[in-house]
């Protein structure tokens, strides 16, 4: 992890706890569609998913429903205003410590683009970060390989001196998939056991962990 200077990031599960935000706007769209058939997973366990797949997977919505209801959710999400959602203890000031040590901080979420910024802007976070990747508002790009990979061309990131930050395996095969090394957090919304099958390079499981690493990579050890 020598020479790294960019510092990618994912959103929901690792610098923000957003799951009863999104459950509460994941309830409006399925009540706005009269939808009756409910999930047996839990909430946490979809973060991290795209939303056309949680509707359609989760719930066995066709296409047009999906769409139907990524709307209704957007609507609700939006006027929430971060309602339910909180900062993870402890990562407002690892971010500062980061920045100060002269590493280039990114996100890459599964959220649109639009969305996240407004996210990371109402609560504070923006500030810290030189760029925001995330999906289409389309289904073009959804997935978070494909959202790696936009984050690496839109901010011309080279995969050799960049590394992934997530809760979810997806962040990490993601990361893998386009040259970055990953690390995975575990006070997130992923299991240990799913992060340990998906092999980051390391897994903490306090933010504060991420800055030792990074930063004092010697006494971490």
């Amino acid at each position: 992890m020598h020479n790294l200077k960019n510092l990618i990031f994912d959103l929901d599960g690792t610098l923000v706890d957003s799951s009863k935000t999104i459950g509460m706007s994941i309830e409006f769209a399925i009540d706005g569609m009269s939808f009756t058939k409910r999930s047996d997973k839990p909430i946490e366990a979809m973060i991290g998913a795209p939303l056309l797949d949680i509707f359609r997977e989760e719930f066995g919505m066709s296409d047009e429903q999906a769409f139907a209801a990524i709307d209704l959710y957007r609507e609700h999400y939006d006027s929430l205003k971060q309602e339910g959602t909180r900062v993870y203890e402890n990562v407002r000031d690892v971010l500062t410590a980061l920045t100060h040590a002269g590493f280039r901080l990114f996100i890459a979420t599964v959220k649109p683009t639009s969305i996240a910024e407004k996210v990371l802007d109402d609560l504070e976070l923006k500030s810290s970060f030189d760029g925001v990747a995330g999906a289409s508002l389309g289904s073009e790009r959804r997935d978070k390989s494909s959202i790696i990979a936009h984050a690496l061309r839109t901010f011309r990131l080279d995969p050799m001196h960049s590394i992934m930050i997530g809760d979810r395996d997806q962040d990490i095969v993601g990361a893998r998939e386009n040259g970055l090394l990953a690390i995975g957090v575990t006070y997130g919304f992923g299991s240990r056991d799913e992060l340990l099958e998906a092999r980051p390079v390391h897994l903490v499981d306090d933010s504060n962990e991420i800055l030792s690493l990074l930063v004092n990579p010697d006494a971490a050890k």
